[in-house]
């Protein structure tokens, strides 16, 4: 039993030693483990410092940029609001320059429109006071031509109404106005030289001898000559002619001034039915005026005869036209002047 014990008291102090070297060592690892770790953080300090002072350099190069982007922003955005405003000034001014041209095409219409319905009156006013049918033609090719140079598109009815209209006036028989009354007047002033029935007739010239120059004859011869002289005065005083109307009546020179008046008011008023169209008229004052010539004028007189004559032809002559009216034309421009 102490045999046992003895190497057991000898190995303690090993032992200890051994467990002080244990200890010594972990001591030892520790603190290089505790150096290691503490270089270790201040070397991450060291780089943390520096990462931080990067990041604030960095940062404040950000907050510089920011600031300088937020300061090239409010700029961009006063620039943006600036052609905002520009843009709507400039849209308000397209606008309203729209609005005006529109407004300025639109009068012009109307003025056009206006202007081509007062030549259609006109034209109407030949037709319907006048009978110039060469005169409404006129009227309506010019309108025409006129709304031709325009070229849109809302007129393209109107001219076709306005083309029949033509079309339809050239078809109308000429009338000669103008010549009938220009022979209208030429009888006004040969109502002067009408012969009246009741006048008359010159004694014709008789081949006598005069008294002075009377040859020189007997008694009995001379009263027979003398008596012959006598008898030829009484048939120059009293004078038989065959009349086609026995109840002639006979006027006085006042009455046969007033008769030719009469006359000459009577073609005057045929001339004014002929340029208003009115036939009805003008035939009433021309077949007046031709009755009152074969009653009261010598018809066998040449004037008379080329009197009357002209009266008949002109009774003859179409006066009225018709179908001459544009009435179609005249409701078609008015109806694109209320569309304007």
């Amino acid at each position: 039993m102490t045999e046992i014990l003895e190497p057991t008291r000898r190995s303690q102090p090993l032992v200890a030693w051994l467990a002080l070297f244990l200890a010594a060592m972990a001591m030892l690892a520790s603190f290089g483990f505790a150096w290691h770790y503490h270089d270790r953080e201040q070397q991450l300090e060291l780089q943390l410092a520096r990462r931080i002072g990067e990041f604030d350099a960095a940062s404040r190069e950000a907050r510089t940029a920011a600031k300088a982007a937020n300061e090239a922003l409010a700029d961009l955005q006063t620039r943006l609001l600036a052609l905002e405003t520009r843009a709507n000034e400039t849209q308000s001014q397209q606008l309203a320059l729209t609005t005006m041209y529109q407004e300025l095409a639109r009068s012009q219409d109307e003025r056009i429109v206006a202007d081509i319905e007062q030549t259609l009156l006109l034209a109407q006013q030949q037709l319907q006071l006048a009978g110039n049918v060469r005169a409404a033609l006129l009227g309506l090719e010019a309108a025409d031509v006129r709304l031709a140079q325009l070229g849109k598109p809302q007129f393209a009815s109107l001219r076709a109404t306005m083309a029949r209209d033509i079309e339809r006036l050239k078809l109308l028989p000429a009338a000669d106005i103008e010549g009938a009354s220009a022979r209208l007047e030429v009888l006004i002033e040969s109502v002067s030289r009408l012969k009246p029935e009741s006048e008359t007739e010159p004694r014709a010239q008789l081949d006598r001898v005069p008294a002075n120059s009377a040859p020189e004859l007997g008694g009995m011869d001379t009263l027979k000559y003398f008596s012959q002289e006598a008898w030829r005065e009484i048939k120059d005083l009293i004078r038989i002619r065959r009349l086609d109307q026995p109840e002639l009546p006979l006027l006085t020179p006042s009455q046969n001034y007033f008769l030719r008046q009469n006359l000459k008011l009577r073609l005057l008023a045929a001339r004014v039915a002929l340029v208003q169209r009115d036939e009805t008229s003008f035939r009433a004052d021309l077949t007046a005026a031709r009755d009152w010539v074969k009653r009261y004028f010598n018809r066998q007189d040449e004037v008379s005869k080329s009197f009357i004559g002209s009266l008949e032809e002109l009774l003859r002559t179409p006066v009225a036209l018709k179908d001459a009216q544009i009435a179609a034309s005249l409701q078609a421009i008015r109806g694109a002047r209320g569309a304007h």
